[in-house]
C-alpha cells in the first residue's frame, strides 16, 4: 500500500474516531483500543490489549494533574493531553495528529510527535488509560500509559 494511499486511509479513520466519539463518551477502555487500533491496522500492527494496571497508574497520575498543566510521570510509555471537554478518543486522534510531522525514513520529527510515535511502536503490546477533570471546571486530563514502552532512542517504531 502506497504513502498517499495509507494517508488517505489515515484520514478516513481518523474522521470514523471522531464520528464514533459523539455517538457515546469515548472513555471507555474500548474507545481507547478502537482508536488506537485504527493507525496500527494501517501499517499491519498487532492490536493493542486493554491492562487494568496500566489504566489505574494513568487514572493516578491524571488524577495528579488537574491543574492540566502536563508533565510526565517518568515511569513507562506515556502520552498525556488537556484541553475542554477532551475525552479518551479525541486525546488519541491529537496523538495522531502528529503524523504529519513525523517523517518515518529519517526517524525524525519536524515538530513535536513522540505520542504519534508511541501509537505506532510495533513492540508495544498493552495500553491503560485515565481521564480526570482539571481543576477549572471545563477542561480534561487524558493519559496512557503503554507497555513495552516506545519511542527508544536510535529504534523505528516499526
Amino acid at each position: 500500500m502506497g504513502y498517499l494511499h495509507k494517508t488517505l486511509l489515515v484520514f478516513g479513520l481518523s474522521m470514523a474516531i471522531i464520528h464514533l466519539s459523539h455517538a457515546q463518551d469515548g472513555n471507555a477502555p474500548e474507545d481507547y483500543i478502537a482508536a488506537h487500533s485504527c493507525i496500527r491496522k494501517v501499517f499491519d500492527l498487532p492490536q493493542l490489549q486493554w491492562n487494568p494496571d496500566l489504566a489505574k497508574a494513568a487514572q493516578a497520575w491524571a488524577d495528579q494533574s488537574k491543574n492540566c498543566k502536563l508533565k510526565r510521570s517518568g515511569k513507562c510509555g506515556e502520552s498525556m493531553a488537556a484541553g475542554p471537554n477532551l475525552n479518551g478518543s479525541y486525546a488519541v486522534q491529537m496523538w495522531l495528529d502528529e503524523k504529519r510531522e513525523y517523517d518515518y525514513y529519517e526517524h525524525k520529527c519536524k515538530k513535536p510527535c513522540s505520542h504519534y510515535v508511541q501509537t505506532i511502536w510495533k513492540n508495544t503490546t498493552c495500553l491503560g488509560c485515565g481521564r480526570a477533570q482539571c481543576d477549572d471546571g471545563v477542561s480534561w486530563v487524558v493519559v496512557c500509559k503503554y507497555d513495552p514502552p516506545g519511542n527508544i532512542a536510535g529504534e523505528k517504531p516499526f
